[in-house]
């Protein structure tokens, strides 16, 4: 079985989400991502280097919320896969997801 890697960098003013995550590896990527909430003023979180992901991905997207609702800082996703939100979308948390806007 392939190993599932998944990890955050900073990218200009942006959180890069990239790998595949999984159940295995969402608590080392939020806990990795904690720094990142605190020295950002702004969350932008692009999601364009993620490979794969389960439902554990929409569990850490809800719980970035959750803290940037807590820490009064506006959040966005950019470029989340169709996996992503059709598991949101199924769950009927699409509609709590702030997303980028995207221009053509």
């Amino acid at each position: 079985m392939e190993k599932k890697i998944a990890d955050i960098r900073m990218q200009g003013n942006e959180v890069l989400v990239l790998g595949n995550l999984s159940f295995y590896n969402v608590m080392s990527v939020y806990e990795k991502s904690l720094s990142q909430l605190d020295a950002c003023p702004e969350l932008n979180f692009n999601f364009s280097e993620l490979k794969s992901s389960d439902s554990s991905g929409l569990a850490l997207i809800m719980e970035w919320i959750r803290l940037a609702k807590q820490r009064n800082k506006p959040i966005r996703f950019s470029h989340l896969s169709d996996d992503l939100l059709s598991i949101a979308s199924v769950s009927g948390l699409i509609k709590l997801i702030p997303k980028a806007e995207t221009k053509a």
